[in-house]
């Protein structure tokens, strides 16, 4: 069982295979490069790769949404075309807010800023009768940074992960905690990571899927 990437949209084993996805992956480059063409193509490998080979026992199809660049503004909508897209998917993971975080220099109001977004998207998934799962921005690679950036970029995971939990918490919805669980060697370059950090994801995600 292959992963179905959203890349391939356009072509007719998409459109056959998209009514038996049960699992969907949203987010940045974190989960996808989709809008870099053919996954063969991608600097590297993603945690749904990896997610859907621990998924084949349950007998569950992963579909790859990612979009690399992708800011949590753009979530809301990325996600209702995905409900559109995989109509019998159901559960829905999104991860976003590295890309915001790098954006805007204010980290408390970013953070208000992820976590209203990522509230909108799990709203839309679970008033489809899906689950939404989310999970935390992690750090980066922070050997190949300055000191003192590397610190700073620390700090605004260490405010904003919190907060995200807290949110997640009080609304019930499951939380991959990733963030404690990558380190420098688990990147491939300054932010993403590599087959073994993908893996990493793929093993938290696959934990937070509600047991049935």
């Amino acid at each position: 069982m292959d992963v179905l990437y959203v890349v391939e949209r356009d072509t007719g084993a998409f459109e056959a295979a998209r009514i038996a996805v049960d699992i969907v992956c949203a987010g940045d480059s974190l989960t996808g490069w989709n809008n870099f063409g053919r996954a063969e193509q991608w600097p590297y490998r993603t945690y749904p790769d990896f997610l859907q080979e621990l998924c084949v026992p349950l007998g569950l199809r992963v579909a790859n949404g990612g979009i690399a660049g992708e800011i949590s503004d753009n979530g809301p909508q990325q996600v209702r075309d995905y409900l559109d897209l995989f109509p019998n998917a159901r559960y829905f993971v999104i991860g976003m807010g590295t890309n915001d975080l790098g954006t805007w220099p204010d980290t408390e109001f970013t953070s208000r800023r992820i976590i209203g977004n990522l509230g909108r998207m799990a709203q839309m998934v679970r008033d489809r009768g899906k689950q939404p799962i989310l999970f935390n921005v992690p750090h980066v690679n922070e050997g190949m940074f300055p000191p003192r950036i590397a610190r700073e970029v620390h700090g605004k995971r260490d405010y904003h992960n919190p907060q995200l939990k807290s949110f997640c918490n009080e609304h019930g919805i499951p939380l991959a905690d990733i963030c404690c669980l990558l380190r420098d060697e688990h990147f491939g370059d300054e932010l993403h990571p590599n087959d073994r950090g993908a893996k990493i994801i793929a093993e938290a995600v696959f934990q937070s899927l509600p047991k049935e």
